[in-house]
């Protein structure tokens, strides 16, 4: 089943990419702020967790007021349970549809697939990987917002990943949940 989603994944990825007539591409770093929790049936006394993503993206200008955006990062997420920090490392991919109602402004939408790379529990006695607990790959629907200063090439954007996936093995209702604010500096092609 798992390789059936990437499969399908990557195969709309490269759908979206290469079957559409772009009228401009623009490419180039992103970096921001993760601040992380679990969802769904979690414990009350979790908090929040703020980490980093990292990566590039590129912009596919479709037509005048709609682009996709495909973008691979890595990104931390995770949580905080009294003094333990749960903390993990995914490759993600998300391709968010960017519609731009006003010249520099957009909201986006779109699914992100996230590799599992590390788990770690840390706390100030005790740091281990935990990597066996939670399953390798992670899905979410990314929705958000921002802007985009094109004659700069500066893109400032604020989102929400909501996990789709169960996170741990054992199959208990748990899913990531990210807020993310970000901001990228691209270039056209």
């Amino acid at each position: 089943m798992k390789k059936l989603i990437i499969v399908s994944f990557l195969a709309l990825a490269t759908l979206c990419c290469s079957s559409l007539k772009a009228q401009s591409v623009y490419i180039g770093p992103k970096v921001g702020l993760n601040l992380a929790n679990f969802t769904g049936n979690v414990n009350s006394n979790l908090r929040g967790l703020a980490a980093l993503h990292i990566g590039g993206v590129a912009e596919i200008e479709i037509v005048d007021m709609f682009s996709v955006q495909p973008e691979l990062l890595f990104s931390v997420k995770g949580a905080i349970l009294g003094d333990t920090k749960l903390v993990n490392s995914y490759i993600s991919m998300p391709i968010m549809g960017k519609f731009y109602p006003i010249d520099i402004l957009y909201i986006e939408a779109g699914p992100e697939i996230g590799f599992l790379i590390s788990a770690n529990e840390k706390s100030n006695s005790n740091n281990f990987k935990n990597t066996d607990s939670y399953k390798t790959v992670d899905l979410g629907l990314g929705f958000g917002a921002g802007v985009n200063l094109r004659d700069i090439g500066l893109s400032l954007g604020l989102r929400y990943n909501a996990g789709l996936s169960n996170i741990f093995v054992d199959n208990s209702r748990i899913k990531n949940g990210v807020f993310q604010i970000s901001a990228a500096y691209t270039f056209e092609l």
